[in-house]
């Protein structure tokens, strides 16, 4: 066995390079006009190690300036079988790659080579080929080498991460050095899935990112996400939080002209989603850890507004007839009540230990508008909402009948300014077959909707 080790004042350390077998090739013509080139190298069993950052990064300390080593030159060299393993602060399990054949061609000092690899990385879990130029490798940290390329990745699987499940396949091409590399393409996965959800979508993204390859950080400058007929803009960064030493995702994002089925399809284990609709949406998110607990992990602030959108049949229904009964329209049955858009639905969301805490809610139909606030617990869609609404026609024109009769008497208590009448309603149980209540209020309230704009900002 062949070990390469760094010089050092204080005893031995684990190498930085094993190889099992070595197969040197040479020309006549170089030993007489090149003596330091070797034409050839194979290498079988090459395991090298990149030391964690924590130990010093000064790869010639201890080598004299007149070493013949850097004269000698390589014309090409191939491995079989080897294994490159990153080191982490902390104890940490490194990061193993096998890789499977790897091209080296033209090596010297202070010159850059070409290379050509295809192997299996960890994380996530998959195949890579590559090809480009890596080097000079110069004095100095490693993080400072350059280079450049392209990689094409097949079937890395998100399924390591618990909670997650899907297939990724992506395309790009970078440039820089290890510690700043930048890189831009193009990622497909047709089978992203959160597993609580249960749905399958496909997911594409194009992106423009700088990643530091060493510590596995990543600058997200510019990610467009697509899912369905949404477009997902998001910005941020991939960073380590230094009390936990985990890597967490910080992300700014926006949703100009997305649907709201996409998204509830995504994120819901429902059968159908409870709401179509044009959607938009801004705000933060903070993904504390990847993989179990996810949603638990998760946390995040912002808007959304849905217009002009509908429900599942059921609670459909259940908002015409409302409507239809807000304009004092007399119906006798549910399903004599015309269908009815969804004018406006707003809110403001803040997401946190799997539940979204919802304020500022306001809903809008033909005839009535109403302003809520409440939870909604995303693992098993129980919503629980309750505020007021306002009609256009009188309380007596809501119902019908006897009960019409006897509720005349009291509209001048429940009449108010810019509206027939004003009562306290709730929502109630799952979100897909919700139990809806009203509550006959005298407690004054403005309606505020006139407040609210679809201009959504993001808050933090």
């Amino acid at each position: 066995m062949v070990r390469f080790e760094r010089p050092t004042k204080v005893g031995r350390e684990k190498p930085l390079a094993t190889v099992q077998k070595i197969r040197i090739t040479g020309r006549y013509s170089d030993l007489l006009f090149r003596p330091y080139h070797l034409a050839r190298i194979e290498v079988n069993g090459l395991r090298v190690r990149i030391p964690a950052p924590g130990e010093p990064k000064n790869w010639n300390e201890g080598i004299a300036e007149n070493d013949t080593s850097s004269r000698v030159s390589v014309g090409r060299v191939i491995t079989d079988g080897a294994v490159l393993e990153i080191e982490k602060e902390k104890g940490e399990v490194p990061l193993k790659f096998e890789i499977h054949k790897l091209l080296l061609d033209s090596i010297a000092a202070h010159e850059p080579m070409d290379y050509e690899v295809s192997m299996g990385i960890p994380e996530p879990p998959g195949e890579l080929e590559s090809k480009g130029k890596f080097g000079p490798w110069e004095d100095g940290e490693i993080g400072k080498i350059p280079l450049s390329g392209s990689v094409k990745l097949s079937e890395a699987k998100l399924n390591k991460y618990s909670g997650l499940g899907g297939t990724i396949q992506s395309e790009e091409r970078f440039g820089g050095t290890l510690e700043r590399v930048e890189v831009t393409g193009e990622a497909r996965a047709p089978d992203f899935e959160l597993v609580s959800a249960g749905h399958k979508v496909e997911l594409r993204t194009q992106f423009d990112v700088t990643v530091n390859a060493v510590n596995g950080e990543a600058q997200l400058k510019a990610v467009v996400g697509r899912v369905g007929q949404t477009t997902i803009h998001v910005r941020g960064g991939v960073v380590e939080n230094a009390k936990s030493g985990h890597r967490e995702a910080s992300l700014d994002f926006s949703i100009t002209n997305g649907r709201a089925e996409d998204l509830l399809w995504v994120f819901s284990g429902a059968r159908k989603p409870a709401m179509i609709g044009p959607a938009v949406c801004s705000g933060h998110v903070w993904m504390r850890k990847f993989g179990e607990g996810f949603l638990d992990a998760l946390e995040a602030n912002g808007k959304f507004e849905v217009k002009n959108g509908h429900f599942q049949k059921t609670v459909q229904v259940k908002t015409n007839v409302l409507s239809a009964r807000a304009q004092g329209k007399k119906i006798k049955a549910a399903d004599e009540a015309p269908e009815v858009a969804v004018e406006n639905l707003s809110s403001e969301v803040r997401i946190g230990n799997g539940m979204a805490l919802l304020t500022s809610i306001y809903f809008q139909v033909p005839g009535a508008r109403a302003r809520a606030e409440g939870t909604y617990k995303i693992e098993n869609a129980q919503v629980d909402l309750h505020g007021n609404l306002w009609t256009d026609a009188s309380l007596s024109d809501n119902t019908t009948g006897i009960k019409a009769m006897l509720l005349e008497p009291l509209d001048p208590l429940f009449r108010r300014r810019h509206a027939g009448s004003m009562m306290g309603v709730s929502m109630e149980g799952d979100i897909h077959q919700p139990r809806m209540g009203t509550v006959l209020t005298k407690k004054k309230a403005p309606w505020g909707k006139q407040q609210q704009n679809s201009n959504i900002e993001i808050t933090k």
